[in-house]
Formats: C-alpha cells, sequence, structure tokens
C-alpha cells in the first residue's frame, strides 16, 4: 500500500471557493478515541507495508492538539516503519510549530496552497517558509528514493500544472461552478483517483480516509464504503475486491461500473458527457444504481447528493463571484 491519505479534520483557518471536501472554520474533526480507534483498524505491518501516511485537513494545525495526538498514536502503533507527512496551507507554521511537528517523527511537510483561491497572504509566505523549513535541514522533496532518509518539504497546489488543476466537481468547487473537469478529464485513472485502491499488496494503492470513512479516492464517491471506526481497513477493502462496481473502480474505468447491473461501458461514457464529466456520472451511477454499495449515515457523506433525490434533480446555482484575492483565473463554467 503506497499511502493512506487521512483527513483528520475539516476544521480550517480558510473558507476557500474550491474546497472539495467543505472545510471551514469550525468544521468536524475526530475526537482522541476516534483516532486511536481508526489506527487500530490500520493494517499491521506483518500484513502490508503501509509507504507513507499523510495526515490533511480541512487545516491540521488549526486543531494541533488533534493532529500532535494523532502523531503520537501513529508512532506508537508503527514505531517509525511508516513515514508520515503532513500537509499545510501554511498560515499557521511557524517555527516552534515546525519544531514539534519533527520532533513526532514527520518526514514530509507539504504547503498545498499555492494557487489562485488561496489569499495572496498564504502565497506570499513561501519565501519565509522555504527559509524556515531550510533553517532545520529539511531539503526540498525530489520525488526519488533518496527522499526516504531525509526530512523534506515541497509545495504545490490547484494549478493548471497539477493533476487537480482542472478541480474535482466536489464540495464549494461544484457549488461555486469552478470546476473545468470534462469528460477528458479521468480523475479516476490519475494519482487520487480510484485505480489501484483495492491492490494493496502492490504499487500505486492510495486509500483515502475522511475523518473515519473509506472512499476509493480523493474526489470521493457520493457515500463511503466503509467506516473504520467499526471495521479494519484490509476488511473493507477486501469486501470491495468481490464486486465487480468496484473492481471497475479499481480499474480507473469508471465507465464500467454497471456492467454487472445490465449498464454497459458505452452507457457510462454517455452519461459521463451529457452529465460533463466521470465523476457525476459516479454520483447518479450508485445514486440511482446502486445505493446499497455504499454506508449510509456517514459524518462526510455529501449532503448535496441525496440517494433518492438530489442526486438525479438538475442543479442550477447562481454563480458565485470569485473572493478579490482570487485575480485571473481562466475556469471554464461547467454546465451542470
Amino acid at each position: 500500500m503506497d499511502s493512506i491519505y487521512w483527513v483528520v479534520s475539516r476544521d480550517c483557518n480558510q473558507r476557500c471557493p474550491h474546497c472539495y471536501n467543505d472545510s471551514e472554520p469550525g468544521a468536524p474533526g475526530l475526537g482522541d478515541d476516534d483516532v486511536s480507534r481508526c489506527i487500530a483498524h490500520f493494517p499491521d505491518l506483518d500484513e502490508v507495508a503501509v509507504g507513507r501516511i499523510i495526515l490533511s485537513g480541512g487545516e491540521v494545525l488549526a486543531w494541533p492538539e488533534l493532529l500532535f495526538h494523532t502523531l503520537r498514536r501513529i508512532h506508537d502503533r508503527y514505531l517509525g516503519g511508516t513515514p508520515v507527512w503532513v500537509q499545510t496551507n501554511g498560515d499557521l507554521l511557524d517555527g516552534p510549530t515546525l519544531d514539534r511537528l519533527l520532533a513526532h517523527h514527520v518526514r514530509r511537510v507539504d504547503v498545498s496552497s499555492m494557487d489562485p483561491f488561496h489569499p495572496k497572504g498564504t502565497l506570499e509566505r513561501r519565501d519565509a517558509l522555504t527559509r524556515l523549513f531550510e533553517s532545520r535541514g529539511m531539503l526540498p522533496a525530489t520525488g526519488s528514493a533518496d527522499d526516504a532518509s531525509r526530512q523534506t518539504f515541497g509545495f504545490w497546489g490547484a494549478t493548471e500544472e497539477q493533476w487537480i488543476g482542472p478541480l474535482w466537481p466536489r464540495g464549494r468547487a461544484r457549488q461555486n461552478r469552478l470546476s473545468s473537469a470534462g469528460p477528458e478529464h479521468g480523475f479516476c485513472r490519475m494519482w487520487s483517483g480510484a485505480r489501484n485502491f483495492l491492490d494493496y499488496g502492490g504499487e500505486g494503492c492510495e486509500v483515502n480516509v475522511q475523518l473515519a470513512d473509506v472512499y476509493p479516492c480523493c474526489p470521493m464517491t457520493c457515500r463511503p464504503v466503509g467506516c473504520l471506526l467499526d471495521e479494519p481497513l484490509l476488511a473493507i477493502l477486501d469486501r470491495c475486491a468481490g464486486h465487480p462496481v468496484f473492481q471497475a473502480l479499481n480499474e480507473g474505468r469508471p465507465e464500467k461500473m454497471g456492467e454487472s447491473l445490465g449498464l454497459n461501458e458505452a452507457h457510462g461514457f454517455q452519461r459521463s458527457r451529457e452529465l460533463g464529466n466521470h465523476c457525476l456520472w459516479c454520483d447518479e451511477f450508485f445514486a440511482k444504481h446502486a445505493p446499497e454499495l455504499l454506508r449510509r449515515g456517514t459524518r462526510t457523506e455529501r449532503g448535496m447528493v441525496d440517494v433518492e433525490v438530489e442526486a438525479l434533480r438538475p442543479r442550477r446555482p447562481a454563480p458565485v463571484a470569485p473572493p478579490t484575492h482570487i485575480g485571473v483565473h481562466p475556469f471554464k463554467i461547467l454546465d451542470e
């Protein structure tokens, strides 16, 4: 398993217009006991190696004691055998906080706010943060095997040059009609998509956990496939591996999810074109054809997608003017 991407809290010091999981000040996070239960359901290293655990939000430093509790429990469980990365927008990162992160065995810190959706002040901190990282002996991440033996840092964001550039049609990006994703953007096949999410014994497997809820991908199906408060992660994946719908997602081919239900791949391609992109077809498929495959009543299911009604109702929200700090960006309005 290459990676577990874990959003431990959606609490954030910002409320960005493109946020895919509706993070904002006061948004929910896990309690300490919930964190401990989730980590107890992570894989044992003698079952499967975990290449890294990425802790994200929200803004993880908006709720620092939750973050540091999580870091302590992970270290207790894996004793340094699994590297831990932290993603932050950088606003709340200073010298003492960075020292504390490094003392809690964080291997890499990513500042993931280098894009026009975040405030100008956030972008302007890059040089100062670079100096801060370097002052602690950290090196720029290269993506090579050498990174495994050192503490590194990186900068990135939702830009046209990144795989997330078109924006996932999720959360406020969808509500604000900021996503330019079209049928040609195969998020399922890209990193952070569902491709290989079941193949935890091989390469290319990343599993997304929002609070305690498990999803095949970062963009998220409309409801999760399981919950770590109740079931071990590998048991959830093994259960999904036996179903042809999830096998299709594991191939990165959401168009063929309905084949076992009499909906051929051509139908999936057609609906992706008609709806606008593959993610919206995924929503429609689960809402209309296979709601029983996803777990109801969870904390992170998307309220904008209601299994009985809302996912099938055309939505045309009024365009939202971008905040003044965003500046000019060539968005293509998505006709939903």
